[in-house]
């Protein structure tokens, strides 16, 4: 397992080096790639525990391929991210206070069923310039009335991240929808595997987040030691009450013939301003919109990622057993 376990984890290392993320023992064992992706493996691997990371991550500080300042992990000639880390952590656990302030308002929509954070704020790691990305997670068959309504709440509130708007602080950013019926999600990679690993809960039910992991249970196959963890919830809002209600007498009125309608009429809407937008066909990124997933990635910093992880972890004398590709770029 030495040489497998090894070349994983500095496969890990490399992954987050890209973003400038140097990484705690703990983080390298939740988010080590799975060694099957890096080297032939033959056999199964079978459980990697704690012990066995931290062995081999000291040798690899001992042999000066990687660095080690205060419990943080790095490529030995990037010493500076230790110090980038703390900072954008503190940046980001200011950002959390506003996020979630925020976020108890899109409570008020009908419909909605879920929200995660994702990107810089989900990993701890946002700059003064950073905005909010977001998961949602909506009742099946009312995907484009729950986006309208939250499309409503974010503009009266001014925190919503408009599309000219290239660097928009503290706004939200609703790239991806999903429904709960369709928690499946088919774009696979490396790098949308470690995206999901990290998102965080924001509002949403914990049994939800059961559900959208057991749907997904591919991540393994890229984040090898993943699992839900027990505090996964902890920053987690409770609703407000009164926002519930109110979502719950907009369901009511919706919930006959009139939301089927509603929903026919925002769904034609949406997608004729999408299709007739030049940025859906625009190459390097992903713009998806059916009846039960819309995803807003015009320009995906995913292709840039997997180009440079695999330069870094040849640059470490790690030849790849699995060329990782993005999850399905437009060209």
């Amino acid at each position: 397992m030495t040489s497998y376990l090894r070349n994983s984890i500095l496969a890990t290392i490399v992954y987050y080096d890209i973003f400038d993320y140097p990484l705690t023992l703990l983080e390298v064992y939740k988010f080590l790639i799975n060694p099957g992706r890096v080297v032939r493996v033959t056999g199964g691997l079978g459980e990697i525990d704690l012990g066995d990371v931290l062995k081999e991550i000291r040798d690899l500080v001992k042999s000066g391929i990687l660095g080690q300042k205060n419990g943080f992990y790095f490529l030995s000639s990037h010493d500076n991210l230790y110090g980038l880390r703390i900072n954008n952590q503190k940046i980001t656990d200011q950002k959390w206070k506003k996020f979630l302030k925020v976020v108890k308002f899109l409570a008020l929509a009908p419909y909605l069923r879920g929200v995660f954070a994702s990107g810089s704020m989900a990993l701890g790691n946002t700059t003064e310039e950073s905005d909010f990305d977001v998961l949602i997670i909506a009742k099946p068959g009312r995907l484009y009335t729950c986006r309208l309504f939250l499309w409503l709440i974010s503009s009266l509130l001014g925190v919503r991240r408009k599309k000219n708007e290239k660097i928009a602080p503290d706004k939200l950013c609703f790239n991806h929808y999903i429904t709960e019926d369709n928690l499946a999600l088919v774009h696979r990679s490396l790098f949308n595997a470690q995206t999901y690993i990290n998102l965080k809960p924001a509002m949403i039910k914990p049994e939800l987040i059961d559900k959208f992991y057991i749907s997904n249970l591919w991540l393994n196959d890229y984040a090898y030691n993943f699992k839900v963890q027990k505090d996964f919830t902890r920053r987690n809002i409770n609703t407000p009450r009164f926002f519930k209600f109110l979502a719950k007498i907009g369901e009511f009125i919706l919930d006959v013939s009139l939301g089927d309608w509603f929903e026919e009429l925002s769904k034609h809407r949406q997608q004729k301003l999408i299709r007739n937008n030049p940025i859906t066909y625009r190459s390097g990124g992903r713009i998806t919109f059916n009846n039960k997933e819309l995803e807003f990635h015009p320009h995906s910093f995913e292709k840039v990622v997997v180009e440079e992880y695999g330069k870094g972890i040849r640059r470490v004398g790690v030849v790849p057993y699995v060329e990782e590709r993005d999850s399905g770029l437009s060209r």
